[in-house]
């Protein structure tokens, strides 16, 4: 079963096109959760409420264009959140506009607004490349892109999003060009690391806050480059400037920022790689 299109929001005409997409080979519907609800805190979040969107939001902006290559940015949730109050909250869609990139959002339904981090068929073997191949076909027939453009695909999320970006990482076929990891290096920091490593060209921006919960795992992490001898630059936000997200590959950023508010950087990031 492929990609069928559904009605796409009105909202964002000023900034371009927005189109719903549902797939066979979105992260829900998922056989685990569909067998074993999460619980959290005592609370019970049942599939059917939390588990069953195979949602995802594309959009395109005005000046696109289907003459030069594009970057593909997919975005993923953190706990508590869906698409559509993620929109809201983080303004992504003018956030991605106002880059003035070509460039299209892709933005997945994940676990939707239940505390949980758990990626459901992304983290099958083969299930994300299916879920590329499936929004670029429909993207083709509808026009929006062309099959003859070349693209970089990015991948970045906000907190709990850490385990879905580490299984595309671990199953993608699809070169990732760039990993912006918005306070969300909670763990699997082995399969960032190992592709980092197999992937040299690969871009790495790393976020972390004083109370978000990603500070020692940040400091941990960039311990372990120091003892592997990999390059890479830590800087405190206020003196980030656009020469360091140009000129160097791997990034770690302290923010003084809330855990929340750190997501207003995605379009800064996304603007220099």
């Amino acid at each position: 079963m492929g990609i069928l299109e559904v009605n796409a929001q009105a909202d964002y005409t000023n900034f371009g096109k927005v189109y719903r997409l549902s797939s066979t080979y979105s992260m829900f519907p998922d056989s685990v959760r569909n067998k074993e609800p999460r619980i959290y805190q005592g609370k019970t979040y049942n599939a059917i409420e939390h588990y069953q969107d195979s949602s995802a939001l594309v959009f395109v902006p005005s000046y696109f264009s289907t003459k030069k290559p594009f970057e593909l940015v997919i975005y993923i949730h953190g706990w508590n959140n869906c698409i559509d109050s993620s929109l809201k909250q983080f303004d992504l869609i003018k956030q991605l506009y106002n880059t003035n990139k070509n460039a299209i959002l892709l933005f997945p339904e994940g676990p939707k607004n239940a505390p949980d981090s758990y990626a459901g068929k992304f983290e099958k073997a083969t299930i994300f490349n299916s879920f590329i191949k499936d929004i670029l076909d429909k993207l083709n027939t509808k026009k929006v892109i062309t099959n003859t453009q070349n693209f970089k695909l990015l991948i970045a999320g906000h907190s709990g999003a850490y385990r879905a970006m580490s299984f595309i990482l671990l199953h993608s076929t699809y070169t990732i060009d760039g990993i912006a990891l918005l306070d969300a290096l909670y763990g699997s920091e082995e399969k960032f690391a190992l592709y980092l490593q197999k992937n040299k060209n690969c871009k790495l921006l790393n976020i972390y806050t004083n109370e978000g919960g990603t500070m020692q795992n940040s400091i941990d992490f960039m311990t372990s480059m120091t003892a592997w001898k990999w390059k890479f630059l830590q800087r405190e936000e206020e003196t980030l400037t656009k020469h360091d997200l140009i000129n160097n590959r791997i990034v770690f950023i302290h923010s003084n920022r809330g855990h929340n508010d750190v997501v207003d950087k995605l379009g800064m990031f996304l603007k220099y790689w």
